[in-house]
């Protein structure tokens, strides 16, 4: 549960041994490659290689065409070595050549499909008319012309443009607009055509090779859509099949073509002199090893070396997440925020664990939350999505909470009755719910300025640590108010100067943070010479003060969600009343909107406070991400 520790590695030989070592001992492995002109100190002589990566297109093609015969594995052959570019080339445009036709029949049907669809939706506003349209083309004199009106131009029209030679015949509005036929003299088609352009009409064609009223031609076209849905099923099984019958070869030359990606991208990288060539990257340690064994089997013709990163590049690690099961859907979220710096906290385990307990607390039901659970787990199986996962475990976390508020599809009888116990009740008990709540609220902050204390110290930045309004400063003004106020409630036995005291010293801290940061850190000129550094302080100071009371009132959400939910639940059983098979359809509906909407509000909330009540804290998010050659 942490970022992986890295080795800078450095692979060096004989220039005419370059495509043997790049294929033996970086091809395929787990490596992070940089620039190495980029890492060199000495560039004195150093020379580019000339490499166009002709084989990344190559292995896009192949991949479309796997993704038709939906082969989503691939096995470990590779094709024969000897084949080129264009042999590969040639292969794929093959076997492209099989299914083509096949495709595109399949993607003309599919376009019909959407074109039916969007004259069926434009029919909807006329629906109702019980008019042969067929009939409108054979008209002799007059011309028409169907479509919708924005509001405005709508307005337009009705205002300013009511003696223009047209009559605008009204068949339908929506929320945006007005729907309806546009009838002119032919003679005069192309000026009035120029004028609704100008009002923005939206035109819809209706077609012409059909009798009856707008309801027959929906019907038709309905019944068009669903043969043409059959013909599609059929034709996609055909290309499937035929790709397929093409896997074996397929999977070989596809795995020749990604290594030769590859090798296209080690030569991209790497640099060489008249003699040597430099490889230069990152790995993981227990790989740098393992590789340094490997490659002490060449007694010399290859040389290999790796350092820590402090002691090696000017340039910044990348950084490799690395957790268990259980947090590792959740470094989604991390990497939405931004990824983090290499030698920090990895704050993926801290967000799984907070957001799982928030969520729980927010949605604590046994019934809805073992539905999210079963639904999110099993699509997680399926389809590797993390968000399905991050939804089974928060799903967790609400059966756990609904047992502790006695809650089953808001039913709070079932669970008391069963075990015998007293729950806890998040609309009777709404203090101790909203306390609790800005308590957790208190922690998670003061946590987060620790965190903060910590990623100072690792990355060196001694002033920040100790100054800074999420450094020991901050933690100390915080506590100190917190006690001020607890000690007007209760009374820690401690004068309440004391912790004024404190309070005082750390909001002077803050106040100077800059100045004294650059004297801790050694910095000449450390004092401020500008007068307007004093106003900006001031109101620096104001806005972080600001930010530790709305920070902490935040955290109520938590609590009013429970009491929220608990309230919809109610609201469900009352419209449900009446019991029968109505009541039961009320209880069903109102559980899906509830698992839905709340289910969602609650997630996104959940989330606005990890991002900006704690990664604000302690988590910047500057670092880049470790990209692997293997998986290129």
């Amino acid at each position: 549960m942490s970022i992986a520790k890295m080795r800078a590695v450095t692979i060096s030989g004989k220039l005419p041994d370059f495509d043997r070592v790049a294929e033996k001992y970086i091809c395929g492995r787990d490596i992070h490659l940089e620039n190495a002109l980029s890492v060199m100190h000495d560039k004195h002589g150093l020379k580019e290689f000339k490499e166009t990566n002709e084989y990344d297109a190559i292995v896009k093609r192949i991949d479309a065409v796997l993704a038709l015969g939906k082969i989503k594995s691939v096995s470990d052959e590779t094709a024969d070595d000897r084949m080129s570019a264009d042999d590969i080339r040639g292969y794929v445009s093959s076997v492209e050549a099989k299914v083509n036709d096949e495709k595109r029949r399949c993607e003309r049907m599919e376009k019909q499909v959407e074109d039916n669809k969007k004259i069926m939706k434009s029919l909807e506003p006329i629906s109702g008319l019980d008019v042969d349209l067929s009939r409108l083309p054979s008209m002799e004199f007059i011309s028409y012309r169907f479509g919708r009106l924005p509001k405005t131009g709508f307005i337009t029209m009705q205002t300013y443009l009511t003696d223009n030679g047209f009559f605008f015949l009204e068949t339908s509005r929506d929320e945006t607009g007005v729907w309806g036929f546009c009838f002119a003299p032919k003679s005069k088609q192309r000026e009035i055509d120029d004028i609704f352009r100008n009002l923005y009409f939206e035109r819809v064609e209706i077609p012409l090779d059909f009798e009856g009223t707008p309801k027959h031609l929906h019907d038709r076209l309905s019944q068009d859509n669903e043969q043409l849905g059959e013909k599609i099923s059929k034709s996609r099984t055909v290309v499937e099949k035929l790709v397929q019958g093409e896997e074996k070869e397929l999977c070989a030359v596809y795995n020749l073509a990604k290594k030769r990606r590859q090798f296209s991208e080690i030569k991209r990288n790497a640099m060489h002199t008249d003699l040597l060539f430099f490889v230069a990257g990152w790995m993981e340690r227990s790989d740098a090893d393992k590789l340094e064994k490997e490659i002490a089997k060449e007694k010399g013709e290859v040389m290999f070396f790796q350092d820590e990163p402090e002691n090696a590049w000017s340039i910044t690690p990348p950084t490799k997440l690395k957790n268990n099961f259980v947090f590792r859907p959740f470094e989604m979220f991390v990497k939405m925020y931004g990824m983090p710096r290499y030698g920090e906290i990895d704050p993926t385990p801290i967000l799984a664990v907070t957001y799982i307990l928030f969520f729980g607390i927010m949605f604590g039901d046994v019934g809805q939350s073992l539905i999210l659970a079963i639904a999110g787990f099993v699509v997680y199986k399926i389809k590797k999505m993390d968000l399905a996962g991050i939804v089974g475990f928060v799903g967790l976390s609400g059966i756990v909470f609904g047992f502790i508020y006695g809650s089953v599809f808001g039913n709070e009888e079932i669970i008391p009755n069963l075990f015998h116990t007293q729950p806890l009740k998040p609309m009777e008990q709404i203090g101790l719910m909203l306390g609790g709540t800005i308590g957790i609220g208190m922690l998670v902050i003061i946590f987060g300025m620790v965190l903060n204390v910590v990623n100072m110290l690792k990355t060196g930045k001694k002033g920040e640590c100790i100054f800074s309004h999420n450094g020991v400063a901050g933690i100390l003004f915080y506590l100190s108010a917190l006690s001020i106020a607890g000690n007007m409630f209760i009374g820690f036995g401690v004068p309440t100067m004391v912790y004024a005291a404190v309070l005082i010293i750390s909001l002077i801290a803050m106040f100077f943070e800059e100045p004294l940061s650059k004297l801790v850190d050694g910095k000449k000129n450390w004092m401020p010479k500008n007068g307007m550094f004093f106003v900006e302080s001031f109101f620096e100071l104001f806005e972080v003060i600001l930010s530790f009371f709305s920070n902490t009132i935040s955290f109520l959400r938590i609590g009013a969600f429970a009491i929220v939910h608990v309230g919809m639940m109610t609201v469900v059983a009352v419209l449900a009343q009446g019991g029968g098979v109505g009541g039961i359809i009320v209880q069903i509906i109102g559980n899906v909107l509830v698992m839905c909407l709340e289910g969602l509000i609650v997630g996104i909330q959940v989330l606005r406070l990890e991002y900006y009540e704690m990664f604000s804290r302690y988590f910047s998010g500057g670092g880049k991400a470790f990209v692997s050659l293997k998986d290129k």
